[in-house]
C-alpha cells in the first residue's frame, strides 16, 4: 500500500528531521536564555554574564562570567586558588565557541566571538598506564601536538600544565 510512496514518505521525513533539529535549538534557547553571539573575524572575545549552559541544565550555582579580550590579546592567563572557578572559565570560553559556530545560541547577555579554525586542548589528567607516561609527560606530549597542529586562528586551551611536576617548573612553563 505504502510502497508506491516510499520516495515521498522518505523525503517528508528527512524534511520533518529538519524541523525537529530547529525546534530542538529553538527550546534550547528558550531554556537557557540564549543570545545569538556576534561572529567576528578580528580576534575579539567578549562575553558579558556568560553562563556554562552544563552547570545551568543541572541547576547549579553559577556565577556569570564576564571576559573581554581585544583583538591584540592572545593570551589569557587564569591563576587562582583552588575551586576557583579557573577550569570552568576555559571550558565555558570552548564550549560557548563550538555552540557559536555552529550556530547555537549561548547563554549570556551579549557576546563576541572569532571565528576558529580549530580548537585544541589539554585540560585534565590525560596519563595513560599503557604508554607507560607520567602526568607531566602526557602534558608536553599534548602540547607538543598543539603546537605542530595550531594555526594563528586556533582557540588552545590549557588547563593544570604543571600537573605531575614541580610547582615552580610548572609556573614556569606555564608562563613559556
Amino acid at each position: 500500500f505504502f510502497r508506491p510512496y516510499a520516495q515521498e514518505i522518505e523525503h517528508s521525513i528527512h524534511i520533518l528531521e529538519r524541523f525537529d533539529y530547529h525546534i530542538t535549538l529553538a527550546n534550547f534557547s528558550i531554556t537557557i536564555n540564549g543570545v545569538q553571539p556576534l561572529l567576528e573575524n578580528n580576534g575579539e572575545i567578549n562575553i558579558i554574564n556568560g553562563r556554562n549552559p552544563l552547570l545551568e541544565l543541572a541547576k547549579k550555582t553559577v556565577v556569570p562570567l564576564n571576559l573581554n579580550m581585544d583583538n591584540n590579546e592572545n593570551i589569557l592567563l587564569l591563576s587562582g586558588p583552588n575551586a576557583g572557578g579557573k577550569t570552568v572559565t576555559l571550558k565555558t570560553v570552548g564550549l560557548f565557541s563550538i555552540m557559536a559556530q555552529c550556530g547555537i545560541f549561548i547563554p549570556a547577555e551579549k557576546s563576541t566571538l572569532p571565528i576558529f579554525t580549530q580548537i585544541l586542548c589539554d585540560i585534565g589528567d590525560q596519563q595513560s598506564i599503557e604508554d607507560d607516561l607520567s602526568t607531566f609527560s602526557a602534558h608536553v606530549q599534548n602540547l607538543s601536538a598543539i603546537i605542530e597542529k595550531s594555526d594563528k586562528n586556533t582557540l588552545i586551551l590549557l588547563d593544570e600544565l604543571g600537573t605531575g611536576t614541580d610547582p615552580d617548573a610548572g609556573a614556569a612553563i606555564s608562563r613559556a
